[in-house]
């Protein structure tokens, strides 16, 4: 759990939502500097979410789970269309926004500490599989993942292939081959006067999610990939 006073993402949800206040959350990580999180698109309704979440909740069945809910604009869309909805986050702050949002389940805990129980559709969405922040962190995903969905179930999940943010004008990648992999991110969040203690994110490419997935059980299915490399899978258990 992420204590209000250490919680700088919490605390712009909570004054958006309490107080109308806009300012902006400044995300910089170890490939970006000062890049601006507008807070209202936390808090964004079906007509305002992109194709490959649009793309998700349409895909979405029975009973859910929305892991990392943030400010609940998934888990209240779902919501409202009649889901049975548990929605978690690790910001206690983010989970007093989505409890005033209309929200019934809601609790601060991640995916690690969840005591088991069965899913019929979990969401990661805006890339909240980040949380294993390493290529190895993977396996032991998606081990975990088989606590929480029925046999018929399934995991809806979003990431970005980053290898674009190494290429030159000629389209040439200069990675560092000795270093990490490219989409292992260090990142710290502030707002205003607020500065979050750094951590580690991971940004995955299709085909090492998919061979990992598939290691431990899991048929992957590729629903949709933009322009840009983000792309989003369908993951359900191999009988």
């Amino acid at each position: 759990m992420i204590r209000k006073e250490n919680d700088p993402m919490g605390q712009a949800i909570h004054n958006y939502h309490y107080l109308n206040d806009a300012t902006p959350v400044i995300v910089n990580t170890s490939i970006t500097v000062d890049e601006e999180l507008p807070v209202s698109y936390l808090f964004r309704n079906y007509k305002e979410m992109p194709l490959l979440e649009k793309k998700a909740m349409d895909l979405v069945k029975g009973r859910v789970l929305d892991v990392g809910a943030g400010a609940g604009a998934h888990s209240v869309y779902l919501f409202e269309q009649g889901y049975q909805v548990f929605s978690i986050d690790v910001s206690e702050l983010s989970c007093e926004v989505m409890k005033s949002r209309g929200l019934v389940n809601v609790d601060t805990k991640d995916i690690w500490n969840l005591e088991p129980q069965k899913f019929d559709t979990v969401l990661f969405m805006m890339n909240g599989i980040g949380l294993v922040k390493t290529l190895e962190g993977l396996n032991v995903f998606f081990e975990h993942l088989k606590k929480y969905v029925t046999p018929d179930g399934q995991v809806l999940l979003d990431s970005s292939d980053l290898k674009y943010m190494f290429t030159d004008d000629n389209g040439a990648y200069w990675l560092d081959l000795n270093s990490n992999y490219y989409g292992e991110l260090d990142y710290n969040l502030k707002y205003k006067h607020l500065v979050a203690a750094p951590f580690s994110w991971l940004f995955v490419d299709f085909e090492r999610l998919k061979l990992a997935a598939e290691n431990s059980n899991w048929f992957v299915e590729l629903i949709y990939k933009d322009d840009h490399f983000h792309y989003l899978v369908k993951l359900t258990l191999k009988h």
